[in-house]
């Protein structure tokens, strides 16, 4: 085939280099986009009088016919195997199409179109996680369990509080999202090579059709911004470094040592050697999946660093790494999706290990600061407590009343609730604290923040 460009050359570029400079195999992938794309193109030259109406429904109608009829073709991208498909079945005619249009605008083009479709299906995948944390978090609104820090036990929290801290996450994503599928929705057709064109083609025709909000305003800009894709790849980034936490946390509480999560069968995998073992396969591939999706992250920037305005040949490399983030998020959040109905809390464990560490210390500190000692003399006096049950060898729950008031007169036996992992929890009730009122609360407004979004996304 004749390429796009070849008319000033005397020579055939070497078959080597050739191979080695087309895109074809990766921008088939974009191949129904393109479609659309033309389609719409076609439709903008009749309203601009460059074609007639009979000369539109031909080209439409070859339109239909190659898209049937697709298959693969040694040419350099599918902006080539489209022309030479619409020639061969409209003869000169389909040469027609390509005023007043480049590859240059075209191929962004259809790369935000697509990227605008799969925000819509991720969109949708993480509406049924964030949903779906919010009805588990309803249901263990006041189950008690140890909260963490340094990944030793801390203070006593409420099981629908901690599910609570992922959809926290996922929402800032979603808003990310959102965001990111404002920044695809400035169409650039019309930019043609770098400078614009000579044509009386009005490119708000196009941009309703394909349901672009805005146009791009530089034509320069236009056919070399990728900051769609680093803007994605960033927002994968997040994602799955969340997902990774929240999968780290699983996997330490599927341990035999905590005991928090019963492994389903339905997202386990067994060993080959050890018959005993279930393994957290799943939870531990996601985690692994955050150096793939950096590893995309290096590949756009460094493909853009430093390269001159405008387009240049090292944007035909914007994709791979694109289309595999695309695919790994995708299914990444469905399997995350699926584990969470089946998730089995061993909840008995989790209350015993609330019990441990003396995890109600910092509440007992808080008790001596009513009873009228600053927080700094309050926190001496609780290190006292907890360095006489150690070498008594008892907990916080097994200390008498008498014992107490020998560390220090003030305490009375109100102090026994504030002590109790129940107490500990409920006097926790302020905004976005744990205690099951405020749980309660929060679950609301998550509701309500999820509709909220879900309604900006159409």
């Amino acid at each position: 085939m004749n390429k796009l460009w070849g008319g000033r050359f005397t020579n055939k570029i070497d078959s080597d280099i050739e191979i080695y400079l087309n895109s074809f195999n990766i921008d088939k992938y974009l191949f129904n986009y393109e479609i659309k794309v033309i389609s719409s193109y076609i439709k903008s030259l009749f309203l601009s009088n460059y074609i007639n109406n009979l000369e539109k429904k031909k080209l439409i109608n070859s339109l239909y016919l190659i898209k049937k009829n697709f298959i693969n073709y040694k040419v350099e991208d599918i902006h080539s195997y489209l022309e030479k498909e619409l020639i061969k079945y409209n003869g000169e005619l389909g040469k027609k199409i390509y005023i007043a249009k480049s590859r240059n605008d075209q191929i962004t083009t259809i790369t935000k179109l697509m990227l605008i479709e799969e925000i819509k299906k991720i969109n949708i995948l993480i509406i049924f996680i964030r949903k779906s944390i919010i009805s588990l978090s309803e249901k263990e609104y006041n189950f008690p369990l140890p909260g963490f820090t340094h990944l030793q036990i801390a203070q006593p929290i409420t099981l629908g509080h901690y599910l609570l801290s992922w959809n926290e996450m996922f929402k800032r994503d979603h808003i990310n999202l959102l965001n990111l599928k404002k920044n695809c929705s400035y169409i650039p057709i019309g930019a043609a090579a770098l400078a614009g064109h000579n044509y009386n083609i009005n490119r708000n025709i196009i941009k309703k059709m394909l349901n672009f909000k805005n146009l791009t305003e530089n034509s320069i800009d236009s056919v070399s911004d990728r900051d769609y894709i680093i803007c994605f790849s960033n927002f994968c980034n997040i994602i799955i470094t969340h997902l990774s936490r929240i999968c780290e946390d699983l996997i330490i509480w599927s341990s035999n040592k905590f005991d928090f999560l019963k492994l389903s069968d339905l997202i386990s995998s067994g060993s080959s050697i050890m018959p005993q073992k279930k393994n957290p396969d799943l939870f531990e591939l996601i985690r692994s999946k955050t150096g793939r999706i950096y590893g995309n992250s290096i590949n756009i920037l460094t493909i853009l660093k430093s390269q001159a305005l405008s387009y240049n040949k090292d944007n035909q490399e914007d994709k791979e790494s694109l289309f595999d983030n695309i695919y790994t998020i995708k299914n990444t959040l469905n399997c995350f999706r699926k584990c969470l109905p089946i998730l089995k809390f061993n909840k008995k464990n989790m209350y015993f290990s609330a019990l441990e560490n003396y995890s109600t210390a910092t509440d007992m500190a808080d008790y001596l600061v009513k009873k009228g000692l600053n927080f700094r003399n309050s926190h001496l006096i609780v290190g006292n407590c907890i360095k006489y049950c150690e070498n008594k060898k008892i907990n916080f729950f097994n200390i008498t009343l008498n014992e107490l008031k020998n560390i220090h007169i003030l305490f009375e036996k109100d102090v026994f609730y504030c002590l109790s992992i129940e107490g500990s929890i409920k006097n926790k009730n302020i905004y976005g604290a744990t205690s099951p009122n405020q749980v309660m609360k929060s679950i609301q407004r998550a509701k309500f923040f999820l509709n909220n979004i879900i309604l900006k996304f159409k």
